[in-house]
């Protein structure tokens, strides 16, 4: 495919490398971010790339900032949906505005691209939209409910997405990368050195190498799992709950 790309998060850490990486490969890109600062500055590094600044949790603002990037880049071909958000809290204590937050952006942001770019690509017969969910859906650690249950939430989404698209034409891939060396993954330590375990993250250009390999691949499966081990762990949560849940909260330190 060449295209129009669409890249979310585009302003900072995976959104911001794989909307670089492709306005390198030759890609029209529209850089889609909240940030519109850092935004600017993804775009001022390739003249390929074109920012659009729009909260994803908005679904007005997603489909007017597809619109305009439609119009005038061309039609959208691949969808890389990097952005996130991530508030640490204890389950019964995070106030309900930070996990509506976390929802709207992880979750909701998801649907609302979806609904703006998937008909088109319907209708023109091809497509693919990639979408970052998170090891974390899949295993579930203290402090994290709200950030889990919105990816947890996404990969439910994208399994009913590609069932809904079988046949189109249209492809629907879900990455589920452990933590990723990202502002993202920074600011959790900032707010709870524990969470993470003293764990270093994944390098974001292996995880983008992982995400392209299964783009080029056209047997490749809905989830993918980049870095050592993640399908392994995702296996061993389907097959011995109880003694990985155990290993997690070994694994994670107390708060502070």
């Amino acid at each position: 495919m060449t295209g129009t790309a669409l890249v979310t998060g585009a302003a900072s850490g995976l959104g911001r490398l794989a909307a670089l990486r492709l306005a390198a490969a030759g890609r029209p890109v529209a850089a889609l971010d909240i940030d519109g600062g850092n935004l600017a500055a993804t775009a001022w590094r390739a003249p390929a790339i074109r920012g659009y600044q729009c909260d994803v949790a908005d679904e007005t603002a997603v489909r007017k900032a597809v619109a305009s990037a439609t119009t005038e880049l061309g039609p959208i071909d691949l969808v890389i949906h990097a952005a996130g958000l991530c508030r640490i809290g204890r389950a019964l204590d995070q106030p309900l505005d930070e996990l509506r937050r976390v929802l709207d952006i992880n979750y909701l942001g998801t649907v609302h691209l979806a609904r703006a770019v998937v008909p088109p690509m319907i209708d023109a017969g091809r497509g693919t939209m990639v979408v970052f969910g998170s090891l974390a859906g899949w295993l579930p650690s203290p402090r994290l409910a709200a950030y889990s249950a919105s990816k947890g939430a996404v990969h439910a989404y994208c399994e009913v997405l590609a069932m809904e698209t079988a046949g189109t034409g249209v492809r629907v891939l879900c990455a589920c990368p452990d933590h990723v060396e990202t502002p993202l993954a920074a600011g959790v330590r900032a707010a709870d050195p524990g969470v993470l375990g003293d764990r270093a993250g994944a390098d974001p250009g292996a995880v983008l190498d992982a995400v392209d390999h299964a783009i080029a691949d056209p047997g490749a499966p809905l989830f993918v799992f980049p870095g050592f081990g993640t399908r392994q762990l995702w296996r061993a949560r389907r097959f011995v709950p109880g003694p990985l849940r155990q290993v997690i909260a070994r694994y994670v330190k107390p708060a502070h």
